[in-house]
């Protein structure tokens, strides 16, 4: 003879568990991004950006061989049509998602920095919804 087994789930009906976990991811994300390695991450972005932007127009790269001229070219059209628009980009949705009071300064760091200032301000956002919760 076969035995079966019957499972019963119990649903919450107000999610609490799901909004505990919810509230969990966005504490750890939180936390990432106001670390220091996070703020170390962000500079480091800053100066590969800076230093893309030196390579491509600046010609000593070339005249000491590090690069060729052809990489130079790639160097601005990589800033031109990748970089700058979507650091652009970047810095219009952190804007869109700040508050009031820093969202010029974000917006131009969200511009220099790019994605990482943009991913900080969406995970302040969500803070500020679950603390408000």
């Amino acid at each position: 003879m076969r035995r079966r087994t019957v499972v019963a789930r119990l649903e919450d009906d107000d999610n609490t568990n799901t909004n505990n976990g919810d509230e969990s991811l966005v504490n750890t994300a939180f936390a990432i991004t106001s670390s220091t390695p996070y703020a170390l991450l962000e500079g480091i972005v800053v100066l590969a950006i800076l230093a893309l932007i030196d390579c491509g127009w600046s010609g000593d790269w070339s005249r000491i061989g590090a690069v060729t001229h052809e990489n130079e070219a790639q160097a601005r059209w990589l800033c031109l049509n990748v970089v700058f628009p979507a650091h652009c980009v970047t810095a219009l949705v952190t804007y869109s998602v700040k508050l009031e009071e820093d969202k010029v300064k974000n917006a131009f760091k969200s511009f220099l920095v790019g994605g990482l200032t943009m991913i900080k301000a969406l995970v302040e956002r969500e803070k500020r919804k679950a603390s408000e919760r």
